[in-house]
């Protein structure tokens, strides 16, 4: 009964992130249409470079849409991606990709740029936040729109010398020089604008909520305060020794990962314990595991005292073995002398 709820508890949330990809990658694909292609903007990626092979059919009198040519694109990159990915990211993505090339087809709201001449700038700017955080999104629930990310990260695969942002920049780069050769410098620099400020929009949805604090809290009293961060955080807390150099006396540092919005709190609550400790700060760029030092400690306890019973076994059959062996010899040499 218990398999069944957690396989149902997986399955929902499964079709919630199929969701919520789905809607973003249709939001980012609108955002294309309204803000970039409608008003004559070029942005950088695999969307751009689509929008570019686009006009340069168009230019040549064949009508070729955008999101044919990105969603073609695409394929031809996923017959990679299978090897790579995992099924769930390949099913996200495909969603997202699929619901992000029906924006780009039918996703035109002409309210929206009533200007279209006279107010690029404005567009470029709205449509890079939309689009920025509509991939930051798609890639926090675990899937994708689609574009240069997944390009870069099979590049990366067969490549390892070649980092996967090394492969996404040489994907800009390129779509870059080619929007500044087939539109003029004016739509280059628009497009420079369009990558600094989604990639920007980007890693606000990836990492402003994962924002982490490093606390370390140099103090007399540690064992009143680490009781007291376990208790009210929840969150481990690592103790280091360390000498004062010069007052020669020993020292407690406190280590402890805190969220960002819990900073304050943090540091009042050390002051009301210890006035005199001295707490500094540093952000933390990457943590790996879900950061509840109280969960995995509460684990590796209970797995200890699963493999003790286990332990004193084969401790024991070790040993009956021993004596039993030593026992085999002694009779062997009993027998030798008596013979």
């Amino acid at each position: 009964m218990e398999k069944f709820s957690n396989n149902k508890q997986y399955l929902l949330k499964f079709l919630l992130h199929l969701l919520v990809v789905s809607l973003v990658g249709l939001f980012g694909g609108v955002a294309f249409k309204t803000f970039f292609e409608s008003v004559g903007l070029i942005p950088t990626g695999l969307s751009g470079f689509s929008l570019i092979i686009s006009n340069a059919f168009e230019k040549g009198g064949i009508n070729v849409p955008t999101a044919v040519i990105y969603l073609v694109i695409n394929l031809f990159i996923f017959l990679f991606a299978l090897k790579i990915f995992g099924w769930k990211f390949l099913v996200l993505s495909g969603f997202g990709i699929s619901f992000y090339t029906i924006g780009m087809e039918f996703g035109y709201i002409s309210q929206l740029v009533p200007n279209p001449e006279s107010e690029k700038l404005l567009y470029a700017i709205v449509g890079a936040i939309i689009v920025g955080l509509t991939i930051g999104v798609a890639l926090r629930f675990g899937g994708s729109t689609g574009g240069s990310d997944i390009a870069g990260a099979i590049i990366n695969r067969y490549f390892p010398k070649i980092k996967t942002g090394y492969c996404i920049l040489m994907i800009n780069i390129l779509v870059l020089i080619l929007s500044v050769i087939t539109g003029g410098l004016q739509t280059g620099l628009y497009s420079l604008i369009v990558a600094i400020i989604s990639s920007m929009a980007t890693n606000l949805v990836l990492d402003g909520s994962k924002r982490v604090l490093a606390f370390y809290i140099i103090c007399d009293h540690d064992e009143a305060i680490s009781q007291a961060i376990l208790k009210k955080y929840k969150r481990g807390v690592t103790k280091l020794k360390a000498v004062g150099m010069f007052s020669k006396k020993d020292k407690s540092v406190l280590l402890c990962l805190i969220p960002n919005e819990q900073a304050h709190e943090m540091k009042k609550l050390v002051s009301e314990i210890d006035n005199n400790a001295f707490v500094f700060s540093a952000p933390v760029t990457e943590t790996i595991g879900e950061g509840n030092f109280m969960k995995e400690n509460s684990l590796l306890k209970t797995k200890q005292k699963k493999l003790k019973p286990m332990l004193k076994t084969k401790e024991n059959f070790k040993i009956k073995k021993n004596i039993s062996s030593l026992k085999l010899k002694r009779k062997q040499k009993k027998f030798h002398k008596k013979s």
